[in-house]
């Protein structure tokens, strides 16, 4: 199985698929270079954020070696290099038992016992196909089916068999048309398992599966590299290919194969050289060298020894007399081919908004060649230095002396930057997010509902609290009052004042017993007008005395029938006549019966009978109403 696009360059090539550049050598920096700054992570972060620090490891299994590198992320933008690792890989083949072993052992000595590591790989990046579309302004629901028939138009695929993904840039309009541009990237779902599995055996999970163009684009978008200007562009120059990537404002804007590579540089460093030496006098060069000119495999190990890094030829080595102005002036007329292909990519993006230019390849850190492709696209151009002690996020780290060592771990600590809010997961797409999405909104309303609950819970508990302090003043106030009063009012206390009421109460009741006929009298005489004169009154003031209970409760006795129900009270009956005009007599009576019921000493009043009969007054004989009254008495 093939890890890396690089697989396609042979064995003597740099494990070097991403986008690399120049080491800054102290020149200035010009004015449309954008950096982000990042302060030093202090000790306070680490103290109080140990378990929130999130740790991510990036692992890039190349053709040759194994990079390995750990970041602890410190905050939202910062980021610390924790340790990194690079070991020749065995002579096995991937997914074999012994290369399975392998890895598990050196993740085993580079992880640790750590269980909260989170790891990255990378799969080949030519695996993936990555395009650009532009759908309809739609509602963000329909997005999804939006991009999956335009995609379906565009490319053939079967959904069981391919992971689609996309992440949408933003906002375009074309001809006065508003639409949204699509970042679309397809991977054969047997290619993302083949990796799951080889990290599965070796007893890891893989928190994410992606390629180089997107692990680059990590370098960007965390600030980890500067950029230059609004568009910074890579160049891999593969063995038969080269790939053009282009990011926006850290964003993959556009990639591109380009049927140009070192193999063309080889073609015309051997052409170019066995034409010279036709032309060259026999005597300048030996005569085993002049007969059988140059070849393939010894062109391309005079272009890979221009690497700065890479060991110099030995004298034995065919072209060992070839100065390096030479053999790069053998080789213009491919590079300058790659050139122009380059510059119509820039035109799809506008050349005028690329900044810089990173070149990546066997041959990266050769200044000429950097420096010559710079100049020839009038841009800054570089080397991509992902390890720089420049970088304040390595430095508890030494990193390697080698340029291109230091480069090549460009690929891992991008992968090391990784996370799915910022970069494309080939094992967690839209799907997945969109799934994250809702059950976060649902776990928010939770956590919502629950603090509303908490915040309720707290309001109503210091309400009752505020009550309780009321209650507690209050009670602290009547008991001041209460202390005031000498004696203190106790039981005891409360039984002698009820005893002396009680006592009080009925010697009361013997002075109105012995004086309520008087009172009955005096009563009546008040309420008695003129015209009313009393003719026969009588009473029983002896009356019955009330039944109790045994527990010293009235007992009320049944009324016989035919007996009316005043036997056990004192009534007055009064008999009478009402003088006055015949047509009023009436209501002088009711007039006079209103005033008896008004009494504090009567408490019912009933007239039993009523007559008009002729009465002898003043000599006269006069119409008057002669009545009898039935009075209750208290």
């Amino acid at each position: 199985m093939i890890m890396e696009s690089d697989r396609e360059i042979n064995s003597t090539e740099k494990l070097l698929d991403v986008i690399r550049g120049r080491k800054d050598s102290g020149a200035e920096k010009t004015d449309a270079e954008v950096k982000v700054k990042r302060k030093r992570p202090s000790l306070k972060a680490f103290r109080f954020r140990p378990f929130d620090s999130k740790v991510t490891v990036g692992v890039d299994v190349g053709s040759q070696s194994l990079r390995m590198v750990k970041i602890q992320e410190v905050s939202e933008s910062q980021w610390k290099l924790l340790d990194y690792r690079s070991v020749r890989l065995p002579k096995a083949s991937v997914g074999s038992f012994e290369f399975t072993g392998f890895i598990k052992s050196e993740l085993n000595k580079f992880c640790g016992t750590s269980k909260h590591l989170r790891i990255w790989t990378l799969i080949p990046s030519s695996k993936v196909d990555v395009r650009f579309i532009k759908i309809p302004k739609v509602p963000p629901k329909q997005v999804e089916n939006a991009v999956y028939w335009t995609v379906k138009k565009e490319a053939t695929f079967e959904d069981s068999e391919t992971i689609l993904d996309f992440d949408v840039q933003g906002d375009i309009t074309e001809q006065g048309v508003q639409k949204t541009s699509v970042l679309v990237h397809t991977t054969p779902r047997s290619e993302v398992q083949a990796v799951q599995n080889l990290f599965s055996d070796a007893g890891y999970h893989l928190a994410g599966v992606t390629i180089a163009p997107f692990a680059i684009q990590n370098l960007f978008r965390t600030g980890w590299l500067s950029v230059v200007g609004d568009v910074t562009a890579s160049l891999y120059i593969g063995r038969d290919w080269s790939r053009i990537d282009m990011y926006s404002k850290g964003n993959l804007v556009l990639t591109r194969g380009i049927k140009a590579g070192l193999s063309s540089m080889v073609e015309a460093l051997v052409e170019s050289f066995n034409e010279k030496k036709k032309k060259a006098p026999a005597e300048k060069a030996s005569v085993t060298e002049t007969d059988r000119g140059l070849t393939v495999e010894q062109a391309h190990k005079l272009l890979t020894s221009l690497n700065p890094d890479a060991p110099p030829l030995s004298r034995e080595d065919f072209g060992y007399q070839l100065k390096e102005e030479e053999i790069f002036s053998m080789i213009l007329p491919a590079i300058e081919r790659l050139v122009r292909q380059v510059e119509r990519t820039f035109a799809n993006v506008g050349a005028e908004r690329v900044g810089k230019i990173y070149i990546a390849g066997v041959i990266d850190g050769y200044k000429p060649l950097v420096d010559y492709i710079g100049d020839q696209l009038g841009i800054e151009s570089g080397i991509m230095d992902a390890l720089s002690l420049a970088n304040s996020s390595v430095y508890d780290i030494n990193p390697p002396s080698s340029v291109s060592e230091r480069v090549s771990f460009a690929p891992a600590v991008g992968l090391a930057l990784s996370d799915n809010s910022r970069t494309p997961n080939l094992t967690f797409t839209y799907k997945a997010k969109a799934k994250m999405i809702q059950t976060a909104r649902a776990n928010r309303v939770i956590m919502l509902g629950t603090l509303l609950f908490v915040l309720l819970g707290t309001g109503v508990f210091y309400w009752q609290g505020h009550l309780v302090d009321q209650k507690k003043a209050t009670y602290e106030s009547l008991r001041n009052e209460l202390d005031r009063y000498n004696p203190r009012i106790d039981k005891n206390f409360i039984l002698q004042i009820a005893t002396k009421v009680k006592e009080e109460q009925k010697i009361t009741r013997n002075y109105s017993e012995r004086y309520i006929g008087m009172a009955v009298i005096s009563e009546l005489a008040a309420l008695t007008p003129s015209h009313i004169r009393l003719l026969k009154m009588r009473t029983d003031l002896a009356a019955v005395p009330a039944l109790k209970n045994p527990e010293g409760t009235p007992k009320k006795e049944p009324v016989k029938e035919g007996e009316k129900d005043m036997g056990r009270a004192r009534h007055l009956e009064i008999e009478g006549i009402v003088l006055g005009e015949r047509g009023k007599l009436e209501s002088l009576l009711s007039s006079y019966v209103l005033k008896l019921q008004s009494s504090p000493l009567f408490k019912e009043t009933k007239v039993q009978k009523t007559s008009v009969e002729a009465y002898q007054i003043n000599r006269g004989q006069n119409e008057v109403l002669l009545f009898n009254l039935t009075v209750k008495m208290i």
